[in-house]
Formats: structure tokens, C-alpha cells, sequence
């Protein structure tokens, strides 16, 4: 994908170098590489308990905040007391924070504020730090160490979101109101959780029977 980025970039270039520029003639033709099937690797509570009991507070916390909100690593450090109205239980994530270029709302459930709560008075800007400063590292021996102590292989940060994405899809949350929540620009990206739900679509299937 990184790579395809950059041919892209390229292939743009020369076509202006051509249609607007005209230093040009002809734009050579530039193929892009295949992509492989995205990657999905989720976790059930079980893990997620043993996980939590492993980790150092400052991390579990991290990880109970990212599991309740499907927010990305960067939106999760990067998370400031300005962008947190817990009167009305929503966060937002700024669009010059967001991966897609758009705003994020984000509904805040029992669990997230549970940590936001636990995190008040810490520090006056950011909501996660450790040591009075920023987290800007997760990826940590502490984190590899936990994992490995739980049992847990094969298993990234950013599998975070596809826990919580996957236990959406499982819970019946529809797939049009679960991309809205992740916050991600193709209908594509979702649909590689619907197949770990096959059971809601049993009522649909039904409607042949009524035939």
C-alpha cells in the first residue's frame, strides 16, 4: 500500500507534466502492486481479561479506552481533556487528527468512561501520560512481555480496533452503523467483519421460506 502511494504520487506528476505542463509527450504507463487480503485479528473478553491483569496501569488503561472506542493508536495518545465532553459522553477527534481527513465523533460508553474518570486530575492536557508526560510509545517491552505471559500470539496494537470492530459485528451492530463508528471511508474496509455474524442475517434468509 505504502508503495502504491508513491506510484501514484509519481503518475500524477507526469500526467501534469503532460495535459498541463507539456514538457511531455506521453505518460508512461505505471502498474500498481496487487494488494493482499487486509489482515483480521481479534481477541474474545477472556483474553482481553488475562491481557489486562498482565499489563502495567498506565497501558491497561490504553487498552480498556481503545477496546471501548475502536479509536486508532495516534487519536488515542494524542487525546486532550478539550476534545472530552463527558457531561454529554462524546469525544471528537479533529480532522487534521483523522487518518480519512474528517471529524470524529465518538460515542463514550460505560467502560470508556470508567478510564476517563480514573484519569481525571492527572494531567491538565493530555488524557493518557505516564511519568507526567505524553505516551507516545506502546509497542514497549511491557506490552510483548504481557502478551506473551497471556498466552497471546501474533497479536499487534492495532488489533485492538479489530477486537472491538469484530465484537460489534458479533453483537449485531449493522455493518452501515459499525463503518460510521470506525470511522472508515469504503464499505470494503467493513466487510471483512461480516462474516463473524452469518447468524444476523438469519431473519433475511428466512423471507425465502415465506415463498
Amino acid at each position: 500500500a505504502t508503495a502504491n502511494r508513491y506510484l501514484a504520487l509519481i503518475r500524477a506528476i507526469l500526467r501534469r507534466a503532460m495535459n498541463e505542463w507539456e514538457w511531455i509527450d506521453k505518460v508512461p504507463h505505471i502498474r500498481l502492486y496487487p494488494l493482499p487480503k487486509l489482515r483480521v485479528r481479534w481477541i474474545n473478553p477472556e483474553q482481553v481479561h488475562i491481557l489486562l491483569n498482565e499489563l502495567p496501569e498506565h497501558l491497561a488503561d490504553l487498552v480498556r479506552f481503545s477496546l471501548a472506542t475502536g479509536l486508532r493508536k495516534a487519536n488515542v495518545l494524542g487525546l486532550e481533556w478539550s476534545q472530552v465532553d463527558v457531561q454529554r459522553n462524546v469525544a471528537w477527534v479533529h480532522a487534521d487528527q483523522a487518518k480519512g481527513g474528517k471529524d470524529i465523533h465518538v460515542s463514550l460508553n460505560a467502560t470508556a468512561l470508567q478510564v476517563l474518570e480514573k484519569r481525571v486530575g492527572i494531567h491538565p492536557k493530555f488524557v493518557f501520560t505516564y511519568k507526567d508526560r505524553p505516551i507516545r510509545q506502546v509497542s514497549t517491552k511491557a506490552w510483548y512481555k504481557a502478551l506473551k505471559r497471556a498466552g497471546i500470539e501474533n497479536f499487534r496494537w492495532h488489533d485492538l480496533r479489530h477486537t472491538w470492530a469484530s465484537w460489534l459485528a458479533q453483537g449485531g451492530v449493522p455493518l452501515n452503523v459499525l463503518q460510521e463508528m470506525g470511522a472508515w471511508q469504503s464499505t470494503e474496509m467493513v466487510r471483512r467483519y461480516a462474516h463473524l455474524a452469518p447468524e444476523k442475517f438469519g431473519s433475511h434468509a428466512a423471507v425465502v421460506d415465506n415463498m
